[in-house]
């Protein structure tokens, strides 16, 4: 709580000029993707590989995790940044060639379309950080209408 932040730092408070306000503001981290993520923001992230490579799925999934990791370091982030998806897509191609063609993301729970998870807005007090695991990775041989969770009429 702000409170608490207060009484941790109260120390600050002689090196401030006599015009300065210190304001505590407590942070918030906002996972994404993983279990640990609200439902609204759970994801799977479906990677079809570059045919003319040999590599395992499971090599796969483990970069694309340890690459979602890395460009989630806290480094990176500033409270209240938006997340977008077609960054993150750049970043794991860019890591990830020559090994995958194409990589989306898909939400993990049936009641959200394909293409909520495009654009993530964080609240002034908070960080984005990712939740993904290699759960959360799926191989797949195309990006189809079924597999973006579409329904195909007729």
């Amino acid at each position: 709580t702000a409170e608490e932040l207060s009484a941790d730092f109260n120390a600050l408070e002689k090196y401030k000029g006599i015009s300065d306000t210190i304001i505590y503001n407590p942070a918030k981290f906002k996972p994404i993707f993983g279990a640990k993520a609200d439902t609204k923001l759970q994801a799977i992230f479906k990677v079809v590989k570059n045919p003319n490579v040999v590599v395992s799925d499971n090599d796969i999934k483990t970069r694309v995790v340890a690459a979602i990791t890395n460009y989630f370091d806290i480094a990176n982030w500033d409270f209240g940044e938006t997340f977008y998806f077609s960054e993150l897509s750049a970043y794991l191609h860019n890591t990830l060639v020559p090994d995958i063609a194409s990589i989306t993301i898909v939400p993990a729970s049936a009641t959200e379309t394909f293409g909520s998870l495009l654009q993530i807005n964080a609240e002034y007090n908070e960080i984005i950080t990712s939740a993904a695991t290699v759960d959360n990775v799926q191989i797949i041989s195309a990006i189809t209408a079924a597999q973006l969770n579409q329904v195909v009429t007729a």
